[in-house]
């Protein structure tokens, strides 16, 4: 029968895994004791990079409030005389501005209005007789009443 040969720890094991350990144990604590601390610090940094985030939106938004401006301002150099000189080739030619084709349809719709009142407005009233149906009417009374003279 073979004989087992009892397994030794070296000298030193049982301690360097003790100290392990501890070096364990004490992270932990040291962890917990400088954890509120650093937390702190990070939310003061956070601060000042919100801050300086802040400032810097700022500025950009007041660069593009100012490209907005020379913008619109370029624009503007540039249509006033296109816009004049479109109107002046359309006076040319006898097209009508926007204003007068809103004064015409103005003026049509109160014309409009004006035609349908009247319309209403006559067949509301029962209509006369012409003057001829009148004048037959009383030639055809005066026949039956006039007296028959036979001669």
């Amino acid at each position: 029968m073979a004989t087992r040969k009892k397994q030794t720890t070296p000298p030193g094991l049982k301690g360097a895994a003790y100290e392990i350990w501890l070096a364990g144990l004490g992270a932990v604590n040291l962890a917990g004791e400088e954890g509120g601390k650093i937390f702190k610090q990070l939310v003061q940094r956070g601060r000042e990079q919100n801050q300086s985030n802040q400032e810097m939106l700022d500025t950009l938004k007041e660069r593009a409030q100012g490209m907005r401006e020379e913008a619109q301002s370029a624009l503007g150099r540039i249509t006033n005389p296109l816009e004049a000189g479109l109107t002046s080739a359309m006076q040319r030619l006898g097209v009508p501005t926007r204003d007068e084709i809103l004064h015409l349809t103005h003026r049509v719709e109160e014309l409009t209005k004006q035609v349908a009142r009247a319309k209403a407005a006559s067949q509301a009233k029962p209509r006369p007789a012409p003057a001829k149906a009148k004048a037959k009417a009383r030639s055809a009374k005066a026949e039956k009443s006039a007296p028959v003279v036979t001669a």
